[in-house]
């Protein structure tokens, strides 16, 4: 089963990439509300480990719950990494309201936890640091010469110093059963696609922003 579950990730990966390989960086406006969306969905981090730490059993799943407690502590205050990178570029998250498919990306996370399986997490989880692990360092490099070497804090840490934690979750995915995985699997396309449409929601805000100021 591990298996399928490589090979889905690996093509949403690959779909991903390939949507944010054409996003304008170097629009300043652009970038910063992607950070902006970023701090959104981040900050339910923490939020989203506790709850499925809180919904696994002592019996079958204490060293998942305590590895998941593990992973919380190291999560803890990363959005404020992305406020950090906001200020540098010389904004403040009032400038971008919350968009509805950022909304869409994280909140079905809590339904999957309190009404499925829990660990359907690991999937969206799994989508996340693969996708940071990829695409991070060629963004750091791309947003420090576009913005400043003070703009990428969060894209820096996420890609050149938490790459441990693709293959951390790989092995908690080998240790379930038929019906987890399967949820995982799910909930894995299911946020590479959500994912995609905020990314195609903020291109096509900035691009129609351009048009009209052209105009």
């Amino acid at each position: 089963m591990i298996k399928n579950c490589e090979r889905i990730l690996a093509l949403e990966l690959e779909k991903s990439m390939k949507k944010i390989q054409v996003c304008n960086w170097e629009n300043r406006k652009f970038y910063a509300d992607y950070i902006a969306q970023t701090f959104y969905y981040v900050r339910h981090s923490t939020r989203l480990l506790a709850v499925c730490a809180s919904r696994l059993s002592y019996e079958k799943e204490q060293e998942i719950h305590l590895r998941f407690i593990k992973h919380l502590a190291e999560e803890s205050n990363h959005e404020k990494l992305a406020l950090n990178d906001l200020k540098n570029l010389g904004f403040s998250i009032n400038d971008f309201p919350e968009l509805s498919a950022t909304r869409l990306f994280y909140e079905p996370q809590y339904y999957k936890i309190e009404h499925e399986k829990p660990l359907a997490l690991m999937g969206y989880i799994l989508f996340l640091e693969a996708l940071a692990q990829q695409v991070c360092p060629l963004l750091t490099k791309k947003i420090n010469e576009y913005h400043g070497k003070r703009t990428a804090t969060f894209f820096h840490v996420h890609g050149e110093e938490d790459p441990e934690h693709v293959s951390e979750s790989l092995k908690i995915i080998k240790m379930l059963d038929t019906p987890n995985m399967q949820a995982i699997e799910t909930n894995l396309a299911q946020s590479a696609y959500a994912y995609s449409q905020m990314v195609n929601e903020l291109s096509m805000k900035w691009k129609n922003s351009y048009l009209k100021k052209a105009a």
